[in-house]
């Protein structure tokens, strides 16, 4: 019975809902009118509420690391599109097919918590929030390896242009021709340059990326017109070194990591045949004897 219920007072709540909203449009004072300032307050929380929804900043940041090209606004549109013509489409089917639409309900209202674009829900990291944190992680990996490659590439041209000076903007050119994931990065920071730019640049380029490559790189454009190949390719070996040792130290701890959960299984698997042992040669003993015993 509930099941039969649980659709019909699904509609029936939001169908109150929206028919409530409307009627506070009204009040009644001497007779029964429409009230032009109950009207603007409800337009006012109805603005309120699309600021909050679709110019949700924080929500603009989370999915701008993730690197996908989209903004909240759009994200919004489609979400709430696919969940009305969702609910449309279960409404129809209860109605004129006379369908059980529970699985509609139930999934509908998981994807509207799901896909809400805030980073909590109720004290709890959203899905939202987890999706983009760990596209926004594997971009920030991608990005790395680039980065890493734009340093290799750099002293190979450090080292065939030992003997001229070095132009910054000429060798940030180079290297963007070489990258893909942070290739538009590299452009924007190359627009900077031309314009004589160069800190604006270097924050923008270590905030767009977010890594600690990103930033040395940054540090690293900002010197080229101030020392000597010498002492860049000098500078550009030592932050290999760094990362070499960095990257060491993070396999060391992933395979400790890894020993001690495969020790924590072992001994767990051993502490658990020890019971079964005990409970099954104790509980063999002692049911013999009980029925010896008479009572």
């Amino acid at each position: 019975m509930i099941q039969k219920l649980l659709p019909l007072a699904t509609i029936l709540f939001i169908f109150a809902l929206g028919a409530t909203l409307y009627l506070k449009s009204f009040t009644y004072e001497d007779r029964f009118r429409f009230s032009k300032n109950v009207t603007r307050k409800k337009l006012t929380k109805a603005k309120e509420w699309y600021q909050k929804e679709f110019t949700n900043l924080e929500a603009e940041a989370l999915l701008k690391q993730t690197g996908i090209k989209i903004s909240i606004s759009l994200f919004q549109v489609v979400r709430y599109s696919i969940l009305l013509l969702w609910l449309s489409y279960a409404t129809y089917i209860r109605f004129h097919d006379g369908l059980n639409v529970n699985i509609h309900i139930v999934l509908w209202l998981i994807t509207l918590l799901a896909t809400k674009p805030s980073a909590q829900i109720l004290k709890f990291k959203s899905l939202f929030y987890l999706f983009c944190e760990q596209l926004s992680t594997r971009n920030k990996t991608r990005s790395d390896i680039e980065i890493d490659r734009c340093f290799s590439q750099l002293k190979n041209i450090a080292i065939s242009m030992s003997q001229s000076a070095l132009s910054s903007d000429y060798i940030i050119r180079e290297v963007t021709k070489y990258t893909k994931v942070t290739k538009p990065h590299f452009q924007r920071l190359l627009g900077f340059w031309c314009d004589c730019r160069y800190k604006e640049g270097q924050e923008y380029f270590t905030q767009a990326i977010g890594t600690d490559s990103a930033k040395a790189l940054a540090g690293l454009f900002g010197k080229l017109e101030y020392i000597t190949p010498d002492n860049f390719i000098s500078q550009i070996e030592l932050y290999q070194s760094q990362v070499g040792e960095q990257r060491k130290t993070a396999v060391k701890k992933g395979l400790e990591a890894q020993g001690n959960l495969v020790f924590l299984i072992a001994l767990l698997s051993g502490f658990i045949i020890l019971i079964n042992f005990f409970v099954v040669v104790v509980g063999i003993d002692a049911w013999g004897t009980l029925q010896k015993v008479s009572f």
